[in-house]
């Protein structure tokens, strides 16, 4: 019997109302990749043996990107790799830590206010290539963990929200520390 056409196919461009679920489920899976599959899609998710577990990612949390939003995509699973501790733990902890915005961490990894200015001004490909370049920054150095449900909205969508979101926690955050070391109280 030919498949109903009637129903409706999920939408190619993601709704926010599914969107963090998926990213969390994305982290938690990505955690879980042994050490090939999770160093194949820190080089290049699209290409090479990074391509066969990215799609299979994508068909298992149900993505269904259109061109426009695949190297998104790509890009929030390359950046979630990356931030994903290296090894064959089983236990290693995850880059996810819902209660940590993404703005202060950022300060926290010592992202310094001209950089962070540019990757929260840059669009398209220039966006996609210094989210790449800021995590690999962040994980070089101890474990940054933060609520990478901001990271993939930032990257996927594009919009000013979650820019502004970004630009107030670590701004809060520089505020915080500078009257830390003044001795004030907030």
């Amino acid at each position: 019997m030919p498949a109903d056409r009637s129903k409706r196919e999920p939408r190619a461009t993601p709704s926010e109302l599914d969107f963090d679920g998926k990213v969390v489920r994305l982290v938690g899976a990505i955690r879980r990749l042994g050490p090939g599959l999770a160093a194949s899609l820190r080089r290049d998710p699209l290409a090479g043996s990074g391509s066969a577990a990215f799609w299979q990612l994508m068909a298992k949390y149900d993505i269904r990107a259109t061109e426009q939003y695949l190297a998104r995509w790509a890009t929030v699973v390359q950046a979630i790799a990356i931030l994903t501790p290296k090894g064959r733990k089983p236990e290693k902890a995850s880059p996810h830590d819902g209660a940590t915005p993404m703005g202060r961490a950022l300060y926290e990894a010592e992202i310094t206010d001209l950089r962070l200015s540019r990757l929260l001004s840059a669009r398209g490909k220039t966006r996609r290539d210094l989210v790449i370049r800021t995590c690999r920054r962040l994980a070089v150095g101890q474990a940054v963990r933060f609520d990478l449900r901001t990271l993939a909205k930032f990257v996927v969508f594009e919009n000013d929200r979650d820019s502004r979101w970004i630009a107030r926690t670590y701004y809060s955050s520089a505020a915080q520390a500078a009257r830390s070391s003044k001795g004030e109280t907030p």
